[in-house]
């Protein structure tokens, strides 16, 4: 990457993921089917293999700007915990955000400590109007983690997606630029 970005809060350091996680990466997609099951694209079990296949389409999103995925670590340990990336769209100034952490790391607030984080990345580095989330209904913890983010709930959409061969329901969120501004203020 021509240029290395870290997001720093109190607890925790968001970088890009080096090829070096990948069996950190393995561990906590493993650590729960959950993961697998409420995100797309994630086979189970999960390979290290699948894990550098991954990597190298988040090294290329970042080199290429078209995603920005990163790796959410202990700020003190530097332990991996989990992802979290943007997918801009470029022509609208919108992006999707999506996130997972290990099953050891849910309920401390630290996917909502990293999410808030994105969404000021999002808003004042890639200069985007909107950042928009959507989780299965079977997920509600995802929900009230954007919440928490400052997100708002637009809409429930019936069958959706098609995942592991059934279509799925899904919550949209989202928040506009004025809305965190106002937050933020």
């Amino acid at each position: 990457m021509s240029q290395t970005i870290e997001l720093i809060t109190d607890r925790l350091r968001l970088v890009p993921p080096e090829i070096t996680d990948g069996q950190d990466i393995t561990a906590q997609i493993n650590s729960t089917e959950d993961i697998a099951r409420n995100i797309f694209n994630i086979p189970w079990p999960y390979t290290v293999a699948d894990a550098e296949n991954w990597l190298s389409v988040c090294h290329e999103g970042w080199e290429n700007r078209t995603s920005f995925r990163f790796a959410v670590k202990d700020k003190d340990t530097g332990q991996f915990m989990g992802m979290i990336g943007l997918h801009p769209d470029t022509a609208h100034q919108k992006a999707e955000v999506g996130y997972w952490l290990g099953k050891d790391f849910h309920g401390f607030g630290y996917a909502t400590e990293a999410l808030k984080t994105v969404i000021q990345f999002g808003f004042e580095n890639l200069t985007l109007n909107k950042i928009f989330a959507t989780h299965f209904a079977h997920n509600p913890a995802s929900g009230k983690v954007l919440q928490k983010g400052g997100m708002k709930h637009e809409g429930f959409l019936k069958q959706e997606y098609r995942h592991r061969e059934i279509f799925q329901d899904v919550h949209r969120y989202g928040i506009l630029r004025n809305e965190w501004k106002d937050i933020m203020h």
